[in-house]
């Protein structure tokens, strides 16, 4: 087969190594090809998590991931984590009987995830700014973030995962794993900057949770940037997501490759949200040898939201569902920030159905110095 491919770049630069975890008995992946989307908490709390999970079943669907810890702080659930008692998290708390919540998923035959986001987190960054990243000048950085090498931060998180595995999930999906890239590398101070790379910071706290879990039978996904599939330096350096470390540590792999997340010029595309299927198709076929070393699964997330998609329709919901499957993905996950699948879920039982029509130009044609023509290995 033939691919375009960036000229000039190198995918996954190497790194001084950390711990080996190659030889790691890996657990054992529900072998169904997912078909996923979200549940917010409040969602997952209300009697239209039901209606929303046999809507799932009835359009051929078998895997929901719900919040446990949204990008706002909040908790979903009342939790006994020192910390989260202190600043007072779970004063919503919309799922008040999560272990019931976990079998009542199941008895539809469902496959549950429960979805942390880590380091942005509104509510925690505001309430404890010492837990921030800090400015130049040592005031906190008042964004939403927290400082993913702060101890504290770290031992929080960890505290939460321990506990949530009582609930009889069957797998946690850290997300937000990452450092912040809302402004200059270069404008932020973070905890041990002087002994430990970003990367360093993330992988390390990967294997605190994978430590956490052991012996649990409860699985552990990361969603990482979409773009971290190309493996480019300047987005390691930026985010501190560096696969080849990260990827012997957690046993599914969900690239986030929303088409409206990627801008003017990427791989020479002017528009890159006008090629669905060629954005998840290449994003997944670029990240599966190295997963597949792993034992590793991909289950990407797509698009199942407008945002910037002129006639945004089930086509192209589908498109991507192709792309990913086409790509050799281990199924796929529908993402819409409010829940909302009018869209989505017709979309899915097409593609099951094998009855989605295909779209013209799916392949953008590259043009310039930008790329070139490689066979691919």
């Amino acid at each position: 087969m033939v691919v375009l491919i960036l000229a000039g770049l190198s995918c996954w630069p190497v790194l001084a190594q950390s711990a080996d975890y190659s030889s790691t008995p890996r657990r054992i992946v529900d072998p169904r090809p997912a078909r996923g989307i979200y549940a917010t908490a409040m969602v997952a709390g209300s009697p239209q998590m039901m209606a929303l999970a046999d809507s799932l079943v009835a359009a051929g669907g078998n895997t929901i991931v719900f919040d446990i810890k949204d990008r706002d702080g909040a908790l979903s659930y009342i939790s006994a984590v020192s910390l989260a008692r202190q600043t007072q998290v779970t004063s919503l708390a919309p799922i008040h009987q999560p272990t019931a919540l976990v079998e009542q998923l199941h008895r539809r035959g469902l496959y549950v995830v429960a979805r942390l986001s880590c380091f942005y987190d509104e509510h925690l960054a505001a309430i404890r700014p010492q837990l921030a990243p800090r400015l130049l000048d040592g005031t906190p950085w008042t964004s939403g973030w927290l400082d993913p090498a702060n101890d504290q931060v770290q031992e929080y998180l960890l505290d939460v995962v321990e506990e949530i595995v009582g609930f009889g999930i069957d797998e946690v999906q850290l997300d937000y794993i990452r450092f912040p890239t809302e402004t200059s590398a270069d404008s932020l101070l973070f905890a041990h900057a002087d002994s430990l790379a970003k990367h360093q910071v993330i992988t390390d706290f990967v294997r605190r949770v994978r430590d956490r879990l052991a012996g649990s039978g409860v699985l552990l996904a990361a969603d990482v940037f979409g773009v971290a599939a190309w493996g480019r330096a300047a987005d390691l350096d930026r985010i501190g997501q560096y696969l080849p470390e990260l990827l012997p540590l957690i046993d599914v792999a969900s690239p986030m490759l929303y088409p409206s997340h990627f801008y003017g010029n990427f791989l020479g595309m002017t528009n890159p949200v006008e090629y669905p299927y060629f954005l998840v198709y290449e994003g997944v076929r670029r990240l599966i040898p190295l997963a597949r070393s792993h034992g590793v699964a991909v289950r990407p997330w797509i698009q199942s939201f407008p945002y910037r998609i002129p006639g945004f329709d089930e086509a192209y919901v589908a498109e991507q569902m192709q792309g990913a499957a086409d790509a050799g993905a281990d199924g796929c996950m529908l993402w819409h920030p409010e829940s909302r699948y009018d869209v989505g879920l017709p979309a899915m039982r097409q593609v099951i159905d094998g009855v989605a029509e295909p779209q013209p130009d799916r392949i953008p044609q590259l043009l310039g110095d930008r790329t070139e023509i490689v066979n691919d290995l």
